[in-house]
């Protein structure tokens, strides 16, 4: 089960993203595939935060925040103290910023792929999980 970041669900709902198109292809492709993916529950305070940076657009922000409860093929996963503790050694061992850390920690306790348009994390993540691009 692929975990996304919040990279590469911002991509998804903004059709100006240099990246749109292909993460559109991706997730298409990997929902054909079965895959479901997962993500930790600051997803959603990432993408509405971003969108509303991006676009400006309240109303965009907080539907694209919302839509993530309402997708079956995505499962939010509780950013629990236990797993704020292990993102917190991610980030330290890593040098990764913290949110980063969260996503990081997650595909690493699960034995998953981070699914990411974030360079630090590509280049930084691998020290502790499987990181890709769509």
């Amino acid at each position: 089960m692929p975990i996304v970041d919040a990279s590469v669900w911002v991509s998804l709902c903004h059709a100006g993203d240099r990246h749109h198109e292909k993460t559109k292809a991706w997730l298409e492709a990997a929902l054909l595939e079965g895959n479901l993916l997962a993500a930790p529950t600051l997803l959603r305070v990432e993408v509405a935060a971003a969108l509303r940076r991006l676009t400006g657009e309240k109303s965009l922000a907080i539907q694209a925040s919302a839509s993530l409860d309402a997708d079956d093929w995505i499962e939010l996963v509780e950013l629990t103290a236990e797993r704020s503790r292990r993102a917190a050694e991610v980030a330290a061992a890593t040098g990764v910023r913290g949110a980063d850390a969260v996503y990081l920690e997650l595909a690493a306790q699960r034995g998953d792929t981070l699914v990411t348009w974030d360079r630090q994390q590509l280049e930084r993540g691998v020290a502790v999980a499987r990181v890709a691009t769509p």
